[in-house]
């Protein structure tokens, strides 16, 4: 289970699942939640900013222990990137509409997830280990 956890299959994953939910149809959704209540949409881009760059940390953590902060801020970079791809996606290519604030909170929690996962042990591995 380590194993799976610290290859990079779990982030590529979550890329896809991410991809997945934010094409479907809102329509669709709002037949069984509302998600736009008292922002709940933004919390749930947040949440799934934060678990997919949580997962490229620890992946990143664990491949080389000499990474320097230089190459997670790059990651971070790139997951924002891509929650911002994902909005004009979403306005060029389904019945959504593009969300700026969408893409600050895919940012936001790309931000967290990493500075969360540093501190985890999953993303702490060989320094301060007896």
């Amino acid at each position: 289970m380590k194993k799976i956890l610290f290859s990079v299959w779990p982030s590529f994953i979550w890329m896809v699942i991410i991809f997945f939910l934010l094409t479907i149809s809102t329509d669709e959704l709002n037949n069984h939640v509302d998600i736009d209540f008292f922002g709940v949409d933004k919390v749930i881009h947040f949440g799934l900013f934060f678990v997919l760059a949580f997962l490229y940390t620890i992946f990143l953590s664990n491949r080389n222990r000499e990474f320097k902060n230089s190459i997670y801020w790059t990651m971070v970079f790139l997951i924002s990137a891509y929650g911002l791809g994902m909005e004009f996606y979403q306005k060029y290519f389904t019945t959504r509409s593009f969300s700026l604030f969408d893409a600050l909170f895919d940012s936001l929690g790309a931000i967290v997830g990493m500075i969360m996962a540093k501190k985890s042990p999953y993303g702490n591995r060989g320094r301060n280990q007896n």
